[in-house]
């Protein structure tokens, strides 16, 4: 918004020296009033007879064949590509073309996406069954006990075996 400031002696000067000038003067702020204040009201009247205007229009424009047919023919110009070499053959334009292609990948994105949360939730519900259900009829004191034990046992019988191996291999040694 533009603000003007006027100096009252000079425009007074102004105004004595032309009489014209203040009718003009006088007009161009009745008009800037008059401007401003039916533009706040169209603007209200149009926000509210939007969706009317809408329906409207297009019930116009569904009764008028001319019409339909010129929308018709400019939306198959905008989407539709006639190749030259065989006129009957029509293909997408690129741009829509690149539309859909991208659009067809951000749906198998979201598809893959959605699938490997649902096999991930599916594996961590089963594991967390297994493990619950594995906790519940087990004492985990007795796992751990019966690990250690059977460590204890393996490391036990390798000494064992390495000691009575090295026992042979001295036998054998003095036989000799």
């Amino acid at each position: 918004m533009t603000t003007i400031t006027l100096n009252r002696t000079a425009l007074k000067a102004l105004i004595d020296a032309d009489p014209e000038f203040a009718l003009q003067l006088k007009n161009n702020v009745i008009a800037e009033v008059g401007r401003r204040f039916f533009e706040k009201d169209a603007k209200r009247v149009i926000a509210a007879a939007e969706p009317e205007l809408f329906a409207k229009a297009l019930n116009s424009l569904q009764q008028e064949k001319d019409l339909t047919i010129l929308v018709q023919k400019a939306l198959d110009a905008a989407v539709t590509v006639k190749d030259r070499d065989w006129y009957a053959r029509v293909r997408l334009s690129d741009e829509v073309q690149k539309l859909i292609v991208e659009a067809v990948e951000r749906t198998k994105q979201r598809a893959i996406q959605d699938a490997t949360m649902q096999v991930g939730n599916a594996y961590s519900e089963a594991i967390q069954k297994a493990v619950d259900a594995k906790l519940a009829t087990t004492n985990v004191d007795e796992l751990i006990e019966k690990r250690v034990n059977r460590l204890v046992e393996v490391e036990i019988n390798k000494l064992a075996q390495e000691k009575f191996e090295q026992r042979m291999d001295d036998i054998r040694a003095m036989m000799k």
